[in-house]
C-alpha cells in the first residue's frame, strides 16, 4: 500500500471513531463521485459523463432493463420496415424539463444535431450509419441507414434525446451549463469541482420520482469519498477500490455492492508509431502481463481475466478464443527480435480513480513488465485532462482505458477500433472489414461467426493489452434501497430513501 493509501485509510479509520455528521434532508439522496461535471450535454459527450449523472436528466428511445433486454422508453415500439429502415412510435404527452414537447421533431433534431460535420460531436460514430431521418407525423419517426445495421436497437440506448427550440437558442454553451431533458430528474444548479443538484421532475412519463433531490459531490480521492460517507455526508459512493471496500464491509450503517460488471479495462497501444507499430512488441507486453495475478493482488479477486475483446455477456462472444499466457522469457525474446535485445524504454499512462484500482493497475504492470525486459515509465493524471489527451491523439505508448456500458454488442468496439469509426491509435484493414461486415449481417448466427473471427484477430495481431472485466463495488448508508446496474448507469427513480 502506497503513503498516500495509508494516510488516507489512516483518516478513514479516524473517522470511524467520529459522531456521525447532520442528517440529511428529507428525500434528499446524495452521491459521491470520482470527478466533476463539466459539458452536460449529451450529444457533446461520452458515456462517463451520461452513465453518471445525465442518466437522470435526458431518456433515450429505448432502455435496457435489469434483466437485459432492451426494453421501450420515449419509443413505445419500433420495427423493420426493410432491410434498412426503423420505424419509431413514440410515446405520446412526454415534455422536456421546460415544457417544450417530445415528438418525433425532436428526434429528428437530435440526430441531425450529432451527425452535422460542424457539430464535431463525438458521439457522431455512435449513430453514423443513419443517413436519412424521416418525419412522418409527432409519434412517427423512420431512420434509413447507410446498409443493414443490425446493433441499431443496442447504440440508441445511449443516445439522449435534446429539445430543439432551447436547444437553438441557448447553443452549445446553455445545454451543456443548464440541461434540459424529459429524465426523471431536471437540472438545478452545477458548481464546478462542489456540487451538481437535479430535483425530481413530477411530469415524467414513468410518474414522479420518490425521491426529491439529487446532490452530486465530486471528491476525486477514495478514501476521501468513504470518509464522507461514513460521517454521513453522503449516501452513496462509486469506484470504491476493493481493498476499501473490505474496510467498509465492517463499518456499522453501511452496505458494500459488488456487481459483476459490463465494463472491461484494457491497455490501448499506440499501433501508429514506433516502438508499437512492431506487432512483436505489441505481442511481447501481453506476454509480459500477468491479468491473474493483478486480479489477486490489486483487486482482490474482483475481476476476471479477458481472454480477448468481448465480455461473456456480449454478443460475439465466443468462450474459444484464448488469449495470451504470462511468460516473460517469451517477451524478452519477442523484444530480441523486434531490436530491442537490451530492453526498450516505454510509457505507461493511466488515469486516477476513473476506474477501481486504475492507478495500482498501472504500476503493478509497470513492476511486471521490468522482469519481461521493458523500462517503464507509469505516469497518472487526472481523468479530465487525461481523457482530453486520449482525444488529442496525444497517448505516446499504452494507456488504460475502460469499455462498457448498456450497448453489450461486439460492435461497441467498432468506435475504439475500427479505422473508420473512432480508432484513435490503431489500423488494420483485416479488421476494419470483419467490423463492416458485423454491423450489416443481420443473420445471428452469421454474425457470431464474423465476430468469433474478429476477436481471434485482435488477439493475433495484438490490438490491445487484454486485461480484466471488473466488479464494480459501490457503498451505500442504509437509508438507501437502491439496486445498482452492471453497466454502471446510476438510475435513481426506483430508489427510495428510508
Amino acid at each position: 500500500m502506497t503513503i498516500r493509501s495509508l494516510v488516507g485509510l489512516a483518516a478513514l479509520l479516524l473517522s470511524a471513531l467520529a459522531p456521525a455528521g447532520p442528517a440529511a434532508a428529507q428525500g434528499e439522496l446524495r452521491v459521491a463521485i470520482p470527478w466533476t461535471p463539466e459539458n452536460l450535454d449529451p450529444t457533446m459527450n461520452l458515456s462517463s459523463i451520461r452513465a453518471q449523472v445525465g442518466v437522470s436528466i435526458f431518456d433515450s428511445l429505448v432502455g435496457r432493463d435489469a434483466e437485459n433486454r432492451i426494453v421501450p422508453e420515449l419509443a413505445e415500439s419500433w420495427r423493420l420496415l426493410d432491410d434498412r429502415t426503423w420505424q419509431f412510435k413514440l410515446r405520446r404527452g412526454v415534455v422536456f424539463h421546460n415544457g417544450e414537447p417530445f415528438n418525433a421533431e425532436a428526434v429528428r433534431f437530435t440526430f441531425q444535431r450529432v451527425l452535422a460535420p460542424e457539430q464535431k460531436s463525438p458521439n457522431r460514430a455512435t449513430v453514423s450509419e443513419v443517413v436519412q431521418i424521416d418525419v412522418l407525423d409527432d409519434s412517427t419517426v423512420n431512420l434509413v441507414t447507410k446498409n443493414p445495421y443490425a446493433p441499431l436497437l443496442n447504440r440508441l440506448i445511449d443516445f439522449a434525446i435534446v429539445p430543439p427550440k432551447y436547444t437553438a437558442e441557448k447553443g452549445n454553451p446553455g445545454l451543456a451549463l443548464r440541461p434540459v431533458g424529459t429524465g426523471p430528474f431536471r437540472f438545478v444548479e452545477l458548481v464546478k469541482d462542489d456540487h451538481m443538484i437535479v430535483e425530481a421532475f413530477d411530469r415524467h412519463w414513468r410518474g414522479a420520482p420518490t425521491i426529491r433531490r439529487i446532490v452530486y459531490k465530486p471528491i476525486p480521492e477514495p478514501f476521501t469519498r468513504a470518509a464522507a460517507l461514513r460521517n454521513g455526508e453522503v449516501d452513496l459512493i462509486t469506484t470504491v477500490p476493493p481493498n476499501l471496500g473490505r474496510e467498509l464491509d465492517r463499518v456499522a450503517g453501511i452496505k458494500v455492492h459488488r456487481v459483476p460488471s459490463t465494463w472491461i479495462i484494457y491497455l490501448g497501444l499506440n499501433a501508429f508509431k514506433k516502438p508499437l507499430s512492431d506487432v512483436r512488441v505489441r505481442q511481447a507486453l501481453n506476454y509480459a502481463t500477468d491479468v491473474e495475478a493483478i486480479i489477486k493482488s490489486v483487486m482482490d479477486g474482483n475481476g476476471r481475466r479477458q481472454q480477448g475483446p468481448f465480455t461473456p455477456n456480449m454478443f460475439g462472444y465466443d468462450a474459444s478464443v484464448k488469449g495470451y499466457p504470462h511468460d516473460p522469457a517469451k517477451a524478452k525474446r519477442l523484444l530480441a527480435e523486434a531490436g530491442y535485445p537490451d530492453g526498450l524504454e516505454i510509457t505507461l499512462e493511466s488515469p486516477a480513480g476513473r476506474y477501481q484500482g486504475d492507478k495500482e493497475i498501472a504500476e503493478a504492470l509497470g513492476g511486471q513488465w521490468q522482469k519481461a525486459g521493458f523500462k517503464p515509465r507509469v505516469q497518472v493524471a487526472e481523468w479530465g485532462a487525461y481523457f482530453k489527451r486520449y482525444l488529442g491523439k496525444q497517448m505516446q505508448d499504452a494507456y488504460l482505458l475502460g469499455l462498457g456500458g448498456p450497448m453489450q454488442d461486439g460492435d461497441e468496439l467498432y468506435n475504439l477500433v475500427s479505422s473508420k469509426g473512432r480508432g484513435l491509435y490503431y489500423k488494420n484493414e483485416r479488421v476494419d472489414a470483419l467490423f463492416d461486415l458485423g454491423r450489416s449481417t443481420t443473420d445471428a448466427a452469421r454474425r457470431k461467426k464474423i465476430y468469433s473471427d474478429l476477436a481471434r484477430l485482435m488477439v493475433e495481431d495484438a490490438t490491445w493489452v487484454f486485461l480484466m472485466q471488473q466488479v464494480d463495488i459501490y457503498a451505500t448508508r442504509e437509508r438507501l434501497a437502491w439496486t445498482p446496474r452492471a453497466d454502471q448507469w446510476l438510475l435513481f427513480h426506483p430508489a427510495t430513501l428510508k
